[in-house]
């Protein structure tokens, strides 16, 4: 719109000043009519005093004696009065050339004497060496117009060419950056869109423009960061239910476990105590100990197994209050599981008096799982055998922290180990809990995750 309003504005004005310069040739073309008229008028003034003066003449030769005045001069008298009366619009002057002929024709007529004559003779000769300076006056003043009007035309013939150069030049360059930038957006927002496609995201496309275009590349930019939340709520929900099926998997096999076991531990254990009883009966030493480690692993057995049941149980995914501590206890439990991690050892600091949180203890425990799964896969992929993972739990003014301190340095700008980290925060994000990383200058990590003791009363 800014573009055709100028393109309509020069027009505007460029017409305006053709139509000025065009004003200013119609003039010159008037004046020159105006002095052909002058002209046309003056050259019949002239040729009647012409007449007239031939006519006076013969009138007044000197072999006439009083020579009387002709017929035909009354002619030229009332026709020379008629034409200076033409030519007095053009200039008043004309009025006294014809008064001054008037005086002396009357003169003549009034005493057709030799001097009156004579007199005559001369307003005539006068008035006709007037209008003939004048008639030439006229010529170079029609000369002038003409010249100037033939340069006015040929300068406006310039302007017009130039005007017209000048406004396509112009336009048409304003016109091919407008199209070229538009394209070279068209393009960019093309690639943004194919990138959003293979799934880049968090780069936003940087709108330069305030256009229709402009809206549709923040429009693009809206559906890109909706997009990148959408896939992460989907990630999200897909590792959570993974994990709780993984979990619930996991406890159905350890309870069925513990209940296959226990029995025939208890079996065991009742028939290694007879036996340790009929030993001492018979005052065989040796017998009974041996009844004793059999009934003693069996018990151990049985713990085993019950505390599998009880690290493999599910928690709860809404928000309640749980003993941190414990879960803290199962997590390391399930890492002390995995063959991939036999070389990585946990130190445990529990604050005494810790309070309960409040949270969501399925959440707790999954981002929990996967924070000392990023550390004990660091320290296997640096080859640090028997490496110690701290982990400290203690309170802060309103919260309770887990600190997790690892030996060696992580790579949080990795992409995968960003991807975890940013969806580990997001989920704890929804549990009312807070995720933060950093490394010392000794090339360690530390992992901390803030869980509040009363989501409705921070202030506690």
């Amino acid at each position: 719109m800014i573009a055709t309003l100028a393109l309509l504005g020069y027009i505007v004005l460029g017409g305006l000043y053709i139509a000025g310069e065009r004003s200013r040739i119609d003039d010159k073309v008037s004046a020159l009519a105006e002095l052909s008229r002058h002209d046309k008028a003056l050259a019949l003034a002239e040729a009647a005093i012409g007449g007239a003066l031939l006519e006076v003449n013969e009138s007044s030769n000197a072999a006439q004696g009083q020579p009387a005045a002709p017929a035909d001069l009354r002619l030229y008298m009332e026709s020379c009065s008629k034409l200076f009366a033409a030519l007095e619009p053009f200039d008043p002057g004309y009025t006294r050339l014809q008064r001054a002929i008037a005086r002396s024709y009357q003169m003549v007529e009034a005493a057709p004497v030799r001097a009156n004559w004579i007199d005559l003779r001369e307003a005539l000769a006068r008035a006709s060496s007037e209008l003939e300076i004048r008639r030439a006056r006229l010529g170079e003043q029609r000369d002038s117009l003409t010249t100037a009007y033939q340069r006015s035309h040929d300068a406006v013939t310039i302007e017009t060419l130039l005007l017209s150069i000048v406004g396509l030049a112009s336009f048409g360059s304003l016109a091919a950056w407008f199209f070229a930038r538009l394209a070279r957006d068209i393009g960019r927002l093309e690639v943004h869109a194919r990138q959003i496609v293979q799934g880049a995201r968090g780069v936003a496309l940087e709108v330069t423009r305030d256009d229709e275009l402009g809206h549709l590349m923040q429009a693009v930019n809206r559906m890109s960061v909706d997009l990148d939340e959408r896939e992460r709520r989907i990630e999200l929900d897909g590792q959570r239910r993974s994990h709780q099926d993984k979990m619930l998997a996991v406890g159905a096999l350890a309870a069925g476990i513990a209940h296959e076991v226990n029995n025939p531990l208890a079996v065991i254990v009742g028939t290694a105590e007879a036996m340790r009883s009929a030993a001492l009966e018979r005052r065989d030493a040796a017998a009974a100990a041996e009844a004793q480690a059999i009934a003693t692993q069996a018990h151990r057995a049985g713990q085993a197994a019950r505390r599998l049941a009880d690290a493999a149980s599910p928690q709860p995914a809404e928000r309640d209050w749980f003993d941190l501590a414990a879960l803290v206890a199962r997590a390391v439990q399930w890492m002390g599981y995995d063959r991939r991690y036999r070389g990585c050892a946990f130190d445990v600091h529990v604050e005494s008096g810790l309070p309960a949180v409040h949270s969501s203890a399925q959440v707790v425990q999954q981002v929990l799982m996967q924070l000392m799964s990023m550390a004990c896969d660091a320290l296997a992929a640096r080859g640090s055998a028997q490496a110690t993972i701290s982990i400290t739990l203690a309170r802060s003014r309103e919260s309770v922290e887990i600190v997790i301190a690892v030996p060696v340095h992580l790579d949080f700008t990795h992409d995968a180990a960003l991807r975890s980290i940013m969806l580990a925060r997001a989920s704890l994000a929804m549990a009312s809990a807070q995720l933060a990383f950093g490394q010392a200058d000794d090339g360690s990590s530390h992992l901390k995750l803030a869980l509040p003791m009363d989501c409705d009363n921070p202030d506690r």
